[in-house]
């Protein structure tokens, strides 16, 4: 899976919803562009203005952190000191910008910068401030009570347990008790409840720039149908800076749904030796190649290699030739990875987001999201991508189809 991480902790559910909703998004370690999807969007960033935002807290805390989200864009998190239930941050930001403000004690809700103060109760909710405000803090109050519903439920269960029923749902595993079953449908249901609100408060707001949010974190979630529906050059969050991620993913897709049954598009890469080789020299009318989109920084691609070890064994000698394509700026990052995993089948250096359209091998697959593949049938022409072979299950199964067809011939 594109982002399985296991986290050894127990999270409450809202936590554990948002590290979910993020696995289906595309997260921001592991996103790419290539230089002709990045440039299919230009963000306007509007005029700065002073805000306000104050507010109480009931937590036992002597500070709040606030920081930008969607995008986010800090390494540092300010605090602002809690005076008797009390906080005040103000600053100068552009309008429209997204912040969150949290008490470390999960009373967390985000905000958008806007001209008229705004002063809320972090754990009921309650505020007064601008219309737009207020829509967004009520939308994100539908969610907190789904959290909480479930939440003592989800607390009772061990870290053991909570980290099953995450994989349960990203499908790494499959339930193996009646128990499993009932727990796993109920997380799965709470889920697919905090999924629906999120489309809902896109749908609430087509009128104005809070779907930027959403969509910016909930994108990977939605179906082809809703992000049709969504995912609007004319609507009024179309260019907010938080749309430039949802966009890339957008277009790729676009990109992808056009290339099944064409011809393969020929690249030029690198291999360890400084060698440059084309895509081409691997088509040879008697292999299937499988192209394997990594990064050395990629957590869930390094995942990847027990199973794509797995592959290469079972069928090298049936007409497959595994092919990885590091996507690295460091070369040297990339080559350290190499002589530390040690995969023996051919390994390419592509960089992306070179600046030069065209010449980069994730761009021209719209490729924005990593691990990534694209099976390319002997004759050159592109069987399937990315989007068809998002999980180990679906990998499998497109390989057993197109490999066992190639026994029979």
């Amino acid at each position: 899976m594109k982002a399985s991480i296991n986290v050894k902790k127990k999270r409450s559910f809202k936590k554990t919803f948002m590290g979910m909703v993020r696995f289906l998004a595309v997260l921001f370690a592991h996103a790419v562009s290539g230089p002709a999807l990045a440039q299919t969007f230009t963000p306007v960033v509007e005029d700065s203005i002073d805000f306000v935002i104050t507010g109480t807290t009931p937590a036992k805390t002597d500070s709040v952190a606030w920081f930008l989200v969607a995008p986010y864009r800090q390494c540092l998190v300010p605090r602002v000191p809690v005076v008797d239930g009390r906080f005040r941050i103000a600053g100068r930001l552009p309008r429209h910008t997204f912040l969150q403000i949290g008490d470390f004690e999960e009373n967390d809700l985000q905000f958008i910068v806007d001209d008229v103060p705004t002063d809320i109760n972090l754990a009921t909710g309650e505020m007064t401030g601008s219309p737009l405000q207020r829509r967004f803090i009520e939308g994100q109050l539908r969610q907190r009570a789904i959290a909480r519903s479930i939440e003592p439920w989800w607390d009772s269960l061990s870290e053991d347990r909570q980290d099953s029923l995450r994989l349960m749902a990203e499908g790494d595993i499959n339930p193996a008790t009646p128990q499993d079953s009932a727990d796993s449908e109920k997380f799965s249901s709470a889920m697919a409840d905090m999924n629906a609100c999120c489309r809902q408060n896109i749908r609430r707001n087509l009128d104005n720039v809070i779907p930027a949010y959403y969509l910016h974190v909930h994108y990977g979630a939605l179906t082809p149908s809703e992000k049709q529906e969504f995912m609007r050059k004319d609507a009024p969050y179309a260019r907010h800076p938080a749309m430039q991620r949802p966009w890339q993913r957008y277009q790729g897709e676009e990109l992808q749904r056009t290339m099944t049954g064409v011809p393969f598009r020929d690249f030029t890469a690198t291999d360890s030796l400084g060698q440059t080789l084309r895509l081409a020299n691997y088509i040879d009318g008697q292999h299937y190649v499988l192209l394997d989109f990594w990064a050395s920084w990629c957590g869930p691609c390094i995942g990847s290699f027990p199973h794509l070890r797995e592959l290469s064994e079972t069928y090298k000698d049936k007409g497959l030739r595994l092919i990885s394509i590091s996507l690295d700026k460091d070369r040297d990052a990339w080559l350290a990875a190499l002589r530390s995993h040690r995969n023996p089948w051919p390994q390419l250096h592509s960089p992306s987001n070179t600046g030069t359209e065209g010449q980069d091998a994730a761009d021209l697959y719209g490729i924005v999201t990593i691990p990534a593949y694209v099976l390319i049938a002997p004759d050159g022409t592109v069987i399937a991508l990315d989007k068809d072979l998002a999980t180990p299950a679906q990998l499998n199964a497109k390989l057993a189809e197109v490999m066992g067809e190639a026994s029979a011939k």
